[in-house]
């Protein structure tokens, strides 16, 4: 794994931002720099404000104290430039779109909601398609797919834009085995071939160990960030997961283990 914490350039700085709805906080006094090209994984117990972070960062939620810097511009002026993969049950099988109509939706944060796309935006949605792996699907209809293809499209809308910033909310959840396989695999060709920022939130944080530079971890209200082998500690875990939670090394890499560990 590559940690990238020696970077110069920030990237996005969150200061001293409080994060809430109605004017009830959700998460304080966040003060964060990230670096460009940085994989932040986000983990935390349920509810604890991991996607409102997200959309903080997507300019849909605005800091109720504090301000967030994406290079230089606030969150509703970087848009953009930030690729949103939302969970996939936001994605409604039931319209009747395809593939590739889903994926040009990703320009129009370029283009405008009322100009027509022009041949270019037509070119970089196909090439989106494309980078995920579902040419073949480009003229499907959605409920043609697995879940697992769905999820692809998620991303593929996101990268249509260009962005420079990725933001995953838990991308890999409901896919079997060989779709979340699949799917790290995916980020990390475009992790390294883009030098995307990527902020990737997850309950299992096994499958993206190999992807993600730094952990930022939410519990109460409070968010802080470190290294995996600082953040991801039994003390840490045990508090998301409500149980017994073991971290074994193995081949230089850690290993979180949920629940009892028996030997034969």
């Amino acid at each position: 794994m590559k940690h990238r914490m020696g970077r110069e350039q920030a990237h996005i700085v969150f200061n001293n931002v409080t994060l809430g709805y109605g004017g009830k906080p959700v998460l304080r006094n966040i003060n964060l720099v990230v670096s460009e090209g940085e994989a932040i994984g986000i983990i935390g117990p349920n509810a604890c404000g991991k996607t409102t972070l997200l959309k903080s960062l997507a300019g849909l939620v605005k800091p109720v104290s504090g301000s967030i810097d994406i290079m230089g511009l606030p969150p509703d002026e970087a848009r953009k430039r930030i690729g949103y993969v939302p969970q996939r049950e936001t994605l409604d099988i039931s319209y009747p779109a395809t593939v590739f109509d889903v994926v040009m939706m990703g320009r129009y944060a370029c283009i405008g909601l009322f100009r027509r796309p022009s041949q270019t935006d037509r070119d970089r949605a196909g090439q989106a398609v494309a980078d995920v792996g579902l040419e073949k699907f480009m003229h499907a209809p959605l409920s043609h797919l697995s879940g697992g293809q769905r999820q692809r499209v998620l991303i593929a809308r996101a990268l249509a834009s260009d962005p420079c910033t990725l933001l995953l909310d838990e991308p890999t959840a409901a896919v079997d085995v060989k779709a979340r396989r699949e799917i790290i695999q995916l980020l990390e060709k475009m992790h390294r071939e883009r030098n995307l920022t990527i902020f990737f939130v997850t309950h299992d944080i096994n499958p993206v160990y190999s992807l993600i530079d730094r952990v930022l971890y939410m519990d109460n209200g409070e968010v802080s960030i470190g290294t995996p082998r600082g953040m991801l500690t039994p003390e840490k875990l045990g508090r998301i997961y409500n149980t017994d939670v073991h971290v074994i090394e193995m081949d230089g890499r850690l290993y979180v283990v949920v629940g009892d560990i028996h030997h034969g």
